[in-house]
């Protein structure tokens, strides 16, 4: 009990002395992310797509920021019977840091994403023939987490997970690293 209860003193004492160390206000940034696509229906491996996405947000306070979020696929994945091509993603997010330091902040991001990307499937899975393609949106709500770092006053870089889509039937994933700039 005595660990944990020093532990929250000292997590407390660096956020109360941190907030200084990243910039509040404007800030836009650009990502890599490898986007992972599973089908529960069909039983495939995880499907990997390259993309790059765009983010714009503001920083209310040290620990509160609002963003918006915008990317394109760049190619596609087979697995099995399965094809997915990711055509672009857009959402909109809250996001809560938690500055422990001057050059890091771990943070968790939760909203709302839409994705939109063509789903195939041909072949013969379980002795059933499929021949299925269709241009697919799929929304849910989203979240995540990842690690802000200060390099400059001004420019950060970022690694990131993020979970877009999570339904019955299909999941949507990304593991992101970025560069972001403060105005």
């Amino acid at each position: 009990m005595k660990v944990i209860m020093r532990n929250a003193l000292v997590l407390s004492c660096s956020l109360i002395v941190a907030p200084g160390a990243f910039a509040v206000g404007p800030y836009i940034g650009g990502n890599y992310s490898q986007i992972q696509y599973d089908n529960e229906e069909y039983d495939t491996d995880t499907l990997k797509i390259d993309s790059a996405t765009i983010n714009a947000g503001y920083e209310f306070t040290d620990f509160l920021a609002l963003e918006a979020r915008g990317g394109l696929g760049f190619d596609e994945d087979s697995q099995g019977i399965v094809d997915f091509d990711m055509d672009h993603l857009y959402g909109g997010y809250v996001k809560l840091s938690a500055p422990i330091g001057e050059k890091i902040r771990p943070y968790v991001i939760g909203g709302y994403t839409k994705v939109k990307g063509e789903v195939s499937a041909n072949g013969t899975l379980a002795g059933v023939d499929y021949s299925y393609s269709d241009t697919e949106t799929f929304e849910d709500e989203s979240y995540g987490a990842g690690l802000d770092f200060n390099i400059t006053d001004t420019v950060g870089a970022n690694l990131e997970y993020m979970r877009y889509v999570d339904t019955d039937e299909e999941e949507i994933s990304g593991i992101s690293v970025g560069l972001r700039s403060a105005f």
